[in-house]
């Protein structure tokens, strides 16, 4: 199969090698569309974590968001056939551990993550294997490209859930990339009486007010903090920080409503983040972390399916997988508006 792997930091090849085989328990699908993520140029700046830390090595498949279908099913195999179009999750779980059988298979230690941790085969390819217990039918009524957005929907449905929205809340969602855009959609379906978006892109801001966003707030001409404060009662009682920016947390510290609580979703960049801990003590308030995005595959695509999730006016770009090099010149460069790429291979 043709594949792309990054065989050093920044070298990309792209070249022919063998294709996968389903193990027991595993599926091998066809890949239809593969998401870009900032995770996958961590990896090829060697920035990332896992990389740092020896658990991920070179050469590497990357790439984790996907849709495809089913071409062959290995031994023990049940419930999914030959031709059934799947996702799947990213964090593959023993499925043994305690970890996993409290449905904690992000935290199992013995777990594997596609197209990063421990090297598992990412979905930059033709073809990918994938074990069972870790894929999901797509249903018949969605289209396979927004499919593909159901691991960044998952991703941001899990970090909303955790944050625990009261019904008719106001939230403040900093972020304007796929995974901000997809928390302001599902903080509304939660129940959210408002929600606020910050961001740095008047295009990407218009994209969250034409798919629920009550007010935006482009954080180059605004102060976060103050202006969301006059758009709110006494602050947002609930913020989704998905920006992974230091200042923004320590901004979000600032804003938040006395007693609420704040959901971060992202890597923040060192190993430390300048948090005003005082302020959070002073009022009462939650800092909740939020890794992966278990057990929140099947309500997102349900909601795709439904109508209620609206991805389609998030995916700006949809380019050849070999053209990969050419993408990542084109996000560095900064000059075009982008929210989600997805690969064709």
């Amino acid at each position: 199969m043709k594949a792309i792997r990054f065989m050093k930091p920044e070298l990309i090849e792209y070249s022919e090698i063998p294709t996968p085989q389903p193990k027991r328990g595993e599926v091998l699908a066809k890949i239809s569309y593969a998401g870009f993520c900032a995770t996958d140029i961590e990896l090829l700046t060697g920035e990332m974590v896992h990389i740092k830390n020896g658990n991920t090595s070179y050469p590497i498949i990357p790439g984790h968001e996907w849709s495809g279908t089913i071409v062959q099913v290995g031994e023990n195999v049940q419930d999914f056939h030959v031709g059934d179009r799947i996702t799947s999750d990213v964090s593959l779980g023993c499925g043994k551990c305690g970890e996993c059988r409290r449905g904690h298979y992000n935290l199992c230690p013995n777990r594997e993550v596609i197209g990063s941790y421990r090297n598992r085969q990412g979905v930059f390819a033709q073809y990918v294997a994938v074990p069972q217990r870790h894929i999901y039918k797509i249903p018949d009524n969605l289209g396979m490209e927004e499919a593909a957005l159901a691991e960044p929907a998952a991703t941001a449905a899990y970090a909303v859930t955790k944050a625990r929205i009261p019904a008719g809340a106001e939230v403040l969602v900093i972020g304007d990339g796929p995974i901000g855009q997809l928390a302001a959609q599902l903080a509304n379906i939660e129940g959210a009486g408002r929600v606020i978006v910050a961001g740095s892109w008047d295009e990407k801001l218009a994209v969250a007010r034409s798919c629920g966003a009550a007010e935006t707030i482009n954080y180059h001409r605004e102060d976060v903090a103050q202006r969301v404060k006059e758009l709110t009662n006494g602050g947002p009682e609930i913020i989704i920080e998905t920006s992974g920016s230091s200042n923004a947390l320590s901004s979000a510290v600032q804003a938040l409503k006395p007693a609420g609580r704040i959901a971060a979703v992202s890597w923040y960049s060192g190993q430390s983040v300048n948090i005003p801990m005082n302020t959070l003590i002073a009022k009462d308030a939650e800092l909740i972390g939020s890794l992966g995005s278990p057990n929140s595959f099947e309500p997102v695509l349900r909601y795709m399916a439904e109508g209620r999730l609206n991805v389609k006016p998030l995916i700006t770009h949809i380019r050849p997988l070999e053209d990969l090099g050419a993408v990542v010149e084109m996000i560095r460069a900064k000059r075009e508006m982008r929210i989600k790429i997805l690969l064709k291979p």
